[in-house]
């Protein structure tokens, strides 16, 4: 299970990722995994048949497809686990550029923010480094064709989840044959760096390397947020809390770095304020869509007047090129749209206000807002939940 977050254009056509692991070079073959199946998997100082036991229980909670998939995950991440370097190793490679180097000092930087300033859990986490030639993941989201419903997967210990990831192209396509088969719309997209929810020690990709600063604190902030704080069978919670912290943390990291002037700082805010437009237009495109769906009308008529209100609504965004600030969600108007499109970047971007008016409330602390979530978590006080979710 993960969670990830598109960036369209020169911004690295990123993901912001949840639960979910990368891989080196060659034969990528990402796939999710619970925490059961993970570390009984993949523990370093657990040998395969310690694991056994786990095997046997995963296999009565979850089907010998389920575990199959699980065991294919853990293979992978051993690889991971054993391949990564630790940063000192890289800091001191002469054959490592000077601005990847700077990189992994900023990323550690920010990590250090996030413990100490804002309450994140301390990890282990980027202290090893992994090489990546390629995207890292695939992922696909599904939902209905007739209602703006998701499909989800059922997972042990994380619930229901609304996406799936798999190391190979393969892989995913064939679980998009699979739900195309059961009459789903799709969606594929590609992701590049990960968080094992604080399980293992998390590495720095080398793709995350490429990306500008603002961009690199907002998805490190985002990770060490769902290694945090995490709710079962609220994989939309998670991901949109997760953003909030990501995009806000940038923010004030950077000004306190840079200063509040600064270029660094006035990027991260055109990030922020395009992924509110962006949030925008998916709202009123679900609007309209959920009161098309919502008629007395055959399943038929809805397949087919749905395709006219797409086209409508994307060229809409096409003449709203001119007001974004960035390139984060360049090329998107290029995408053909279903249900699955529009509901997995929703899955990010709903109701950005609700977490802006707690951030407002709480004084501008970013800080009380991740403590307010912790508090929820750890009561297990589901009304309060609820309450801030209406």
């Amino acid at each position: 299970m993960f969670g990830f977050r598109q960036r369209q254009g020169l911004r690295s056509r990123f993901f912001k990722l949840g639960y979910v692991i990368g891989h080196k070079k060659a034969s990528l073959n990402l796939l999710p995994f619970n925490k059961i199946g993970f570390i009984a998997l993949t523990y370093r100082s657990k040998s395969f048949f310690l694991a056994l036991p786990i095997l046997f229980l995963l296999l009565s909670l979850t089907g010998c497809g389920n575990l199959l998939y699980f065991s294919k995950l853990g293979w992978h991440q051993s690889f991971i686990t054993f391949q990564s370097v630790p940063v000192q190793e890289v800091l001191i490679d002469e054959t490592v550029g000077d601005e990847a180097k700077e990189k992994i000092r900023f990323m550690q930087e920010v990590k250090r923010y996030g413990e100490e300033k804002l309450g994140l859990k301390r990890t282990g986490s980027y202290t090893k480094y992994f090489e990546v030639n390629r995207p890292v993941l695939h992922v696909i989201t599904g939902s209905e064709k007739d209602r703006l419903e998701l499909y989800h997967w059922d997972f042990p210990i994380v619930g229901k989840v609304t996406y799936k990831s798999f190391f190979t192209l393969e892989g995913v396509q064939k679980e998009k044959r699979i739900l195309e088969g059961k009459g789903f719309d799709t969606y594929l997209q590609q992701a590049a760096a990960y968080s094992t929810l604080g399980w293992l020690k998390d590495p720095i990709f080398s793709t995350m390397l490429k990306w500008d600063r603002p961009s690199l604190a907002n998805i490190t902030l985002h990770e060490m947020a769902h290694t945090t704080i995490y709710f079962k069978n609220e994989t939309d919670l998670n991901e949109q809390l997760a953003t909030f912290i990501g995009n806000q943390g940038a923010i004030d990291f950077l000004s306190e770095k840079y200063g509040a002037g600064s270029k660094e700082v006035a990027l991260a805010i055109d990030y922020q304020k395009d992924d509110l437009l962006f949030a925008n237009w998916i709202e009123e495109a679900y609007n309209g869509l959920s009161k098309f769906y919502s008629q007395p009308i055959s399943r038929e008529e809805k397949l087919k007047g749905r395709e006219e209100i797409f086209e409508s609504i994307q060229n809409k965004f096409a003449k709203m090129q001119g007001q974004f600030k960035t390139d984060c969600h360049k090329g998107f108007e290029k995408t053909k749209l279903n249900n699955a499109v529009l509901m997995a970047h929703r899955r990010y971007l709903y109701r950005p206000d609700r977490f802006e008016a707690l951030y407002e409330k709480l004084g501008r602390d970013l800080k009380k807002v991740v403590e307010f979530f912790k508090e929820i978590k750890s009561s297990g006080d589901k009304s309060g939940l609820t309450s801030f979710k209406e």
